[in-house]
């Protein structure tokens, strides 16, 4: 399979899609609010890389999940696809500000 695939950057793109842009548009009606509690993010981001990044190395090394061209753009770091680090990180931003926002519509997070 070629780069001009139907394919190619499949795992970017679809990472764009589903997880770039809701983090967009929660961030652009919550932007005061994420930022005063940036420790959460950065606790989250730090745990989800301790956790992750273990298992995906050795899911790979393994071979039970593998990551190919044309599918990724073939940037590796520490073992991981520039995709994978990119999916560990965003995802846990969306998940973190869903649960903040949630926190605050149910009031858990009083005085903020």
């Amino acid at each position: 399979m070629n780069r001009t695939s139907p394919f190619a950057y499949s795992y970017l793109i679809w990472i764009l899609i589903f997880v770039i842009a809701p983090i967009l548009l929660l961030w652009l009606f919550n932007f005061r609010y994420f930022i005063q509690q940036y420790k959460v993010f950065l606790w989250a981001i730090l745990g989800a890389i301790i956790f992750s990044f273990p298992w995906d190395l050795i899911s790979i090394r393994e071979q039970i999940w593998l990551f190919e061209k044309p599918y990724i753009a073939g940037w590796w770091l520490f073992g991981l696809p520039i995709e994978e680090w990119l999916f560990i990180i965003l995802v846990t931003v969306m998940f973190v500000s869903v649960t903040l926002i949630f926190w605050k519509k149910i009031g858990r997070l009083k005085n903020v």
